[in-house]
């Protein structure tokens, strides 16, 4: 897995800055959390492709938003064949729609529009998921949860020891399917396979307040991407606003277990300051945290 910031700034575009913008890829697939405005250029820019499979709206706000119908444009003129997924909360797809209309109207390529809630994932595939969880931001707002399926080892000392020579079995085996080996033993995939060893987790949490439900939804993440709008000077505001700061972001990934910590969405006031925030956070929170900037990328390892 790699992520890639591609707009930290909260609010407002900086000069140097966009606004919120997150790149996945995984598994040969490309997706976007939130897509603010000037997403097209910086995905252009930056370790990431805007030719995405699927799109994540957290909520509509401008600068979560903006971005997206010149996305949809741009896409169209580099001749886009295949389909565009578009995810929005509940509730907002035919805002989502209009949106998409009232800028330069439906490209030649299919753009779906889906609504998703808390919940059900809105993508499963074989490798990975992905779900929203509700926070208190506005009354249709998400953070999004991209979780790799839990894993399972073939253990082949445990086929061998059971009489099974390597071969087609092995991938049936690890597939679900029940064998035999040849003296007509039958072996079913638990006698093979390991416990199932949780995937990697990557939590977007995007415009909140620190929430029981956000530490819920980021427990156990390998990444923590959250929203630190401001130092703790600014605290007043951060409530005032639905926003956190940084020490917030800090405590809901040292309460949920979060192995590292990506603050973004900060607000150009801090806007070369970034260590502040920084050093707020590490008073609380003791493992890898960085106030992330646009055109910043990790790899998300297994552990």
């Amino acid at each position: 897995m790699q992520v890639t910031a591609v707009g930290t700034s909260g609010g407002l575009p900086t000069a140097q800055y966009g606004t919120s913008c997150v790149h996945i890829r995984l598994f040969g697939d490309e997706i976007l959390l939130d897509c603010g405005e000037g997403s097209l250029q910086r995905l252009m820019r930056y370790d990431a492709s805007p030719n995405v499979d699927a799109v994540f709206i957290s909520h509509f706000y401008a600068d979560h938003t903006l971005g997206l119908p010149g996305l949809i444009q741009g896409l169209e003129m580099n001749d886009r064949s295949r389909p565009l997924d578009v995810y929005v909360p509940e509730g907002r797809t035919q805002r989502a729609s209009g949106m998409i209309e009232g800028a330069y109207g439906w490209p030649d390529y299919t753009v779906n529009v889906y609504g998703y809630d808390a919940g059900e994932p809105a993508i499963r595939t074989e490798e990975y998921t992905v779900r929203g969880f509700a926070t208190p931001y506005t009354e249709h707002s998400h953070g999004l949860v991209v979780e790799e399926t839990d894993r399972r080892e073939f253990r082949a000392h445990e086929a061998r020891a059971l009489g099974l020579d390597p071969g087609p079995k092995y991938g049936k085996l690890q597939n679900g399917q029940t064998v035999q080996s040849a003296d007509g033993t039958v072996i079913e995939p638990e006698d093979v396979l390991s416990d199932p060893k949780p995937g990697r987790k990557i939590v977007y949490t995007s415009d909140t307040k620190p929430t029981p439900g956000v530490v819920e939804a980021a427990a156990g993440a390998t990444l923590l991407v959250y929203n630190a709008m401001f130092t703790d000077e600014q605290a007043e505001r951060a409530r005032a606003t639905g926003h956190s700061t940084a020490t917030d972001a800090a405590r809901v990934a040292s309460d949920a277990g979060a192995q590292r910590l990506w603050l973004t969405h900060i607000s150009p006031r801090h806007e070369g300051d970034e260590a502040a925030l920084t050093a707020d956070a590490r008073e609380v929170y003791d493992r890898e945290v960085v106030a992330v900037r646009d055109g910043e990328t990790t790899t998300v390892t297994r552990q």
